[in-house]
């Protein structure tokens, strides 16, 4: 059996020059204590089969793995730091720091 390849016309890529920018010094604590950060808090997780998933509808139930008066984990940009207890608080949902993690528990 031979092996065919179709004629491909094949094209040199160019690329702009990259170019340092203008760098700009931080202003010491002031610019890193503004930057913003995103918090997440998870409740648990679970694993299931997209067969499953597909057929949900409202009023299913989903269990997590985690009992109820364990604590919630709290994490900032995707890594767990801390894990805490849900509470409400003005009429919505907050969490109260309960574990924050040391350096040395990862």
């Amino acid at each position: 059996m031979k092996n065919e390849v179709d004629n491909v016309d094949v094209y040199e890529i160019e690329f702009e020059q990259l170019k340092e920018g203008e760098k700009t010094p931080l202003n010491s604590a002031t610019d890193i204590f503004g930057a913003l950060l995103d918090i997440t808090v998870s409740m648990g997780s679970a694993s299931e089969k997209i067969g499953r998933i597909i057929n949900y509808k409202v009023g299913d139930i989903i269990e997590l793995d985690k009992q109820v008066e364990e604590n919630l984990d709290i994490n900032v940009n995707g890594k767990m730091i801390a894990s805490g207890e849900s509470i409400i608080m003005d009429n919505r949902l907050a969490v109260r720091l309960a574990k924050i993690k040391s350096a040395d528990e990862d």
